[in-house]
């Protein structure tokens, strides 16, 4: 094992049916809270077969600073879905810069097809 000094972290939580129905339905001034268009919120970020929300954090983070983000985490959330989510569900994961798999291809309409 090693160390990688400058891989970066992501501390949040995976995104389930009703945190997703929840961010869908967001009202637009708590939009920015979760749109990932400025760093101090949150933003979605897909895995493998996944999605998760949280907030990227530089390489070498401060432990200290773990229980901060995880409140901050779990208190926009609370403002976003209106529920809350136990400590436990925020996890801290290394970050792959490299781009997300593909989404799988969606099913072709028959609809398109009947106007040929």
């Amino acid at each position: 094992m090693r160390i990688e000094l400058e891989r970066k972290l992501f501390v949040g939580v995976r995104i389930d049916n009703k945190l997703r129905d929840a961010l869908e339905h967001c009202p637009s001034r708590d939009k920015v809270y979760v749109d990932g268009s400025d760093p101090r919120y949150l933003r979605v970020i897909r895995a493998t077969e996944d999605s998760y929300v949280g907030k990227v954090l530089d390489p070498g983070a401060t432990a200290v600073s773990m229980d901060d983000l995880k409140r901050n985490v779990l208190s926009i959330l609370t403002r976003i879905s209106a529920g809350r989510r136990g400590e436990d569900d925020v996890k801290v994961f290394a970050l792959d810069e490299g781009e997300p798999p593909p989404l799988p291809p969606k099913p072709e309409s028959d609809h398109y097809d009947s106007y040929r």
